[in-house]
């Protein structure tokens, strides 16, 4: 029997991660996922998405990714093949928050029944933006957790 607080492993994983383009992801959160998929620890069935304005395809994110992201993985930890597989997880989604229409493409790009974890890694002024607009899109259920990256008060 599970609580509410306990997740379904069972469940495929979308991690979305807002802000996707920043500096706090490039420098930290992807270089944290990749260590985490490295040692096993990521689900196999995750995908990251990353949003931004950007009006990127998938190849041209990666490149991003590649250049901004990648010299903050120590060398001790970094192999070829381990670093394609991690790149094989991320999906890129033009996503500008103050554009509610946008969010339907967030929505066609997540997976229906996925356990979804909403990373903010934006300005605390966007945090009501992006969860109101998440609901009202239909994102936000049972297997749904939001996680804020600034400290707050």
């Amino acid at each position: 029997m599970s609580t509410s607080n306990e997740q379904d492993n069972s469940l495929p994983l979308d991690m979305t991660i807002f802000g996707g383009m920043g500096d706090l992801a490039m420098r930290k959160l992807l270089p944290a996922l990749y260590m985490a998929f490295l040692h096993g620890n990521l689900p196999p069935s995750t995908r990251i998405l990353s949003t931004g304005r950007q009006d990127y395809d998938r190849a041209a994110y990666l490149a991003f990714v590649e250049e901004h992201s990648r010299s903050f993985i120590s060398a001790a930890n970094f192999n070829e093949k381990s670093w394609a597989g991690f790149l094989d997880l991320l999906v890129y989604v033009r996503l500008d928050v103050s554009n509610a229409e946008l969010f339907d493409t967030l929505r066609d790009a997540s997976r229906d029944g996925a356990q979804r974890v909403f990373y903010l890694a934006t300005a605390p002024s966007l945090f009501t933006t992006i969860c109101d607009k998440l609901a009202a899109t239909g994102l936000v259920d049972a297997n749904a957790r939001v996680v804020l990256e600034k400290p707050l008060g």
